[in-house]
């Protein structure tokens, strides 16, 4: 009994040891306990997604995002590649409705005891495809997360999965610097903006983004059936550069502040810097092609008809579309000569003060352009002229039943019409003349207007044929 009860005790010994490397190098160290915390965003927060984190055997964890997006939970994993998958749930719309949300993924590699943080939006859905390809090609799990994370931080200029977007709320001041956060929220609202000009819905731009890069790890287009269409556009390296560019410059710079697509603060410099960097972007995740230079499209600038002659204030007035939405400056020039710059969204107006100008023909140039660099013009002369015309008598000839009276005039614009005691004046170049009845009328008053609309009145007394008014 004695010696049963002494193997029996060694026996307890040896087991409180061996959880310990002390008692036994070789036994293994309890897991820590680490976390992974993120946030799930569609077109806005995914509220009651349900969250499973899976390791490569099956589920770590579990858990439910809050009405934020936002979720947390703790794990106890080895040293892993892990997924996390947020299905369900639902976001509100522009319109204040809850949309049912698709499945988003986002996948890490994970390092025991860690406290990780995520992002789930559908920029990691695509990421995930992308490292599904990779390792279909031969690459490890953790090298085809780490390679296909690069790919789209080289095209974004930030990490989607360690970055938590920024999504736009139309509050807070100009100039706000364009954080990494802030151009995340950007690009999200821009690519959502980008498929329902396309097509109905924004899930069939992000499904299609991962079935590209799920084809070949490229975003090119090409899919297992064929070429990809996202509504009526072709896909293709250029389109994915250029689309996402022109909408970050239409949903920042275009869309109504607090609008479902707009963005607080950030100036349009910063923007259009942004957006050059998308569409020329060299990312291996668009292989070969080297991308088109930005811009180069036209903005659509019509300005209304100039008079030939005008006087006073003279307004130049216009439309002007821009191919991104963005507003457009407006310049007028007179004579190569800037006067005045406006910014326009659509219509603009500009009012010219012409006493400023001296009687003469002037060259007008208005030029629109816009942040990306894009421009049109419109050329055109108008005559200026403030000095109304100048006359004189030269003829008094009386007639039977009246008299012919005649003169000169002088105007830059030239004498367009006039009248004289009910008649109208018969204008030729420089010279006036009128039949009045008799009476002849005494004083005469003559009134003339000119091209540029200046009018002017005479009064000349006229009782016999030998005082006519003198011409110079």
């Amino acid at each position: 009994m004695k010696i049963r009860k002494l193997y029996k005790l060694i026996s307890l010994a040896g087991l409180a040891l061996s959880g310990c490397r002390l008692g036994n190098p070789e036994a293994a160290t309890p897991i820590p306990q680490g976390s992974v915390a993120g946030y799930v965003v569609s077109a806005s927060p995914v509220a009651g997604a349900s969250i499973s984190v899976l390791g490569p055997s099956g589920m770590l964890a579990a858990t439910r995002s809050d009405d934020s997006g936002h979720f947390a939970v703790s794990l106890q994993s080895l040293d892993t590649t892990i997924e996390i998958v947020a299905s369900g749930g639902s976001y509100g719309n522009a319109a204040g409705a809850n949309v049912p949300s698709g499945t988003l993924r986002a996948a890490l590699v994970y390092q025991q005891g860690s406290s990780e943080t995520v992002a789930i939006t559908p920029i990691t859905n695509a990421i995930v495809a992308a490292d599904g390809y990779l390792q279909h090609q031969g690459m490890s799990a953790a090298a085809a997360v780490t390679s296909a994370s690069a790919e789209f931080t080289d095209w974004l200029g930030f990490d989607p999965l360690a970055t938590e977007p920024v999504l736009p709320s139309g509050e807070g001041g100009g100039g706000q610097a364009l954080t990494a956060g802030l151009r995340y929220g950007l690009v999200l609202a821009a690519l959502r903006h980008w498929a329902h000009t396309n097509a109905s819905r924004t899930q069939t731009l992000t499904g299609l983004m991962a079935a590209d890069v799920a084809y070949d790890g490229l975003l090119n287009g090409a899919g297992s059936a064929g070429a990809l269409m996202l509504g009526p556009l072709a896909l293709s390296a250029d389109a994915y550069r250029q689309g996402l560019a022109d909408a970050v410059l239409q949903v920042a710079a275009a869309a109504p502040p607090g609008s479902a697509d707009s963005l607080p603060g950030p100036n349009a410099s910063a923007i259009l810097a942004y957006a050059r960097t998308l569409a020329e972007s060299t990312s291996p995740l668009f292989g070969a092609p080297a991308p088109a230079p930005f811009g180069g499209n036209t903005i659509a600038l019509t300005v209304t008809p100039l008079p030939t002659w005008t006087h006073g204030t003279m307004i130049v007035n216009g439309s002007v579309i821009d191919p991104y939405g963005l507003p457009v400056s407006v310049t007028i020039a007179i004579d190569q000569q800037q006067y005045q710059t406006v910014t326009a969204t659509s219509a603009f107006a500009f009012a010219i003060d012409t006493s400023r100008l001296s009687n003469a023909v002037h060259g007008v140039t208005v030029t629109a352009q816009d942040a990306a660099g894009d421009k049109a013009s419109y050329q055109a002369s108008v005559g200026i002229d403030n000095t109304p015309p100048q006359a004189c008598v030269t003829v008094f000839q009386p007639l039977v039943g009246g008299a012919l009276i005649a003169g000169q005039w002088q105007d830059i614009s030239g004498v367009v019409a006039g009248m004289a005691d009910g008649a109208a004046l018969a204008i030729t170049p420089g010279v006036w003349e009128v039949e009045v009845p008799v009476p002849v009328p005494s004083p005469l008053v003559v009134a003339m207007t000119d091209a540029a609309g200046n009018q002017q009145s005479f009064s000349w007394a006229l009782s016999s044929a030998s005082n006519p008014a003198p011409c110079p």
